[in-house]
């Protein structure tokens, strides 16, 4: 018999602050935060590993990982300060929240009813995705599971990076726990790249909104997706379409259509905003940990019903991020000139409904290894906001797990969708 959500956790065993090993250099007091991060509410970014049977005991994992996460925090100072103003962080080494919990239920059990037992349970609760808190801007949990297995949850504000600089996070303290000695080298931009051009944001431009939404998880097999590249291939003429492009094409397609048929209503202009991680595109190429909120986006829209099909959406995606790498990602970021236009009109309507895709395949998160082995399951709950996708590689590395957040009476339609279920499968499942 399954266990209810409220009899699963008992009271947090442990609640400390972890503080930076060593003390933040005077020099780098106060991180400046740049154009794009002021304009983000905290919308903190949440993600949980899954971890079979431990051999050690719980206090000594606890232990190890307290830490490792304080050498960590030594390198990525921002994260264990607090906000000063909407525009600075001062890095003041107070320390970020570790919460131990002890979940009593098999972690199975967990795994296999994420929307009953997720946050509040493996997430401090409230906090994935939240636009404000009081505490730190860092918050990570372990979760000890009746049968002997974990969970190592993190919730880090976008404030200070995106997803890739969270990815840069988990990989180094990782590595961190696994050898003691060694070393994260961690670069922060701050506002180097995107200073704000009119002082100080008031208020952010971008938050998260999550009323009436679900969240449904969907995976594109490996097989299924080499079948729709080849297919997508030969109607649209394009070489090689990735399985980030088929995927998220297709997902546009279904959502659009099940928005139309909730609302009974013909085609209504749609377009899909892809953000795109500008790291490879500046010269020279700056590495993966460079730290900040280190984002484009590119735009892709349909009219009609006739301009929502998949060669086409695949041809356009293409002709987008082309476009993208010839331009100065920096003197030429159209997240910033988009941000611009919000601050001019902020009450402007948009003609479109608008989609949301965020491409996070390259980071391999079943790779990541704490030093006991690798997890079994890598998941985020809903957000941040309705109409968005979030892709991730699946445990093959080869296929794509697709995290969809639409309104519920939407999603009704959209996991019913044919052309949809002809490629992605629906888990039940974290």
């Amino acid at each position: 018999m399954a266990i209810a959500p409220s009899q699963l956790v008992s009271p947090v065993t442990e609640k400390i602050i972890v503080k930076p090993s060593l003390p933040t250099p005077s020099p780098l007091k106060y991180h400046k935060l740049s154009f794009i991060d002021q304009s983000l509410s905290h919308l903190y970014i949440p993600l949980v590993f899954f971890y079979s049977k431990q051999q050690q005991e719980f206090d000594q994992v606890a232990n190890k990982l307290q830490n490792s996460l304080a050498t960590t925090l030594s390198a990525y100072y921002p994260y264990a300060g607090r906000m000063r103003d909407s525009a600075t962080i001062e890095c003041n080494d107070r320390g970020i929240e570790f919460l131990n919990v002890r979940i009593n239920c098999p972690m199975s059990e967990m795994l296999n009813n994420p929307h009953d037992y997720a946050e509040g349970n493996i997430f401090m609760k409230d906090l994935p995705w939240k636009n404000s808190f009081d505490g730190s801007l860092l918050v990570a949990q372990l979760s000890h599971f009746d049968c002997g297995g974990i969970a190592i949850s993190t919730c880090l504000s976008h404030k200070v990076g995106d997803g890739g600089s969270v990815a840069s996070f988990i990989y180094d303290w990782a590595k961190i726990t696994r050898n003691p000695n060694q070393i994260a080298r961690p670069q922060f931009i701050g506002d180097t790249f995107f200073p704000t051009p009119k002082g100080p944001l008031t208020a952010p431009l971008i938050d998260s909104k999550l009323e009436k939404c679900v969240h449904k998880k969907f995976h594109f097999s490996a097989s299924k997706l080499q079948g729709l590249r080849a297919k997508i291939a030969a109607e649209a003429g394009i070489k090689n379409p990735t399985r980030e492009e088929v995927a998220s094409a297709l997902l546009f397609i279904s959502a659009t259509k099940a928005a139309s048929k909730i609302n009974n209503t013909s085609f209504r202009p749609s377009k899909l905003i892809n953000y795109v991680d500008i790291r490879p595109m500046t010269t020279p190429p700056l590495s993966r940990n460079f730290i900040g909120n280190l984002l484009t986006v590119t735009s892709t829209t349909a009219s009609h019903d006739e301009e929502m099909k998949l060669p086409r959406l695949v041809r356009e995606f293409r002709k987008e991020f082309e476009q993208v790498y010839k331009k100065d990602p920096v003197q030429h970021n159209s997240l910033v000139l988009k941000l611009l236009e919000i601050m001019e009109s902020p009450y402007a309507i948009d003609e479109f409904d608008t989609y949301y895709c965020s491409n996070m395949c390259k980071f391999s998160g079943y790779s990541i290894d704490f030093g006991w082995g690798k997890p079994e399951r890598v998941c985020a709950p809903m957000g941040p906001f309705k109409n968005f996708f979030i892709l991730s590689a699946d445990q093959s590395m080869d296929g794509v797990e697709a995290m969809v957040t639409l309104e519920e009476q939407h999603m009704l339609a959209f996991e019913c969708d044919e052309e949809l279920l002809e490629f992605a499968s629906p888990i039940s499942s974290f």
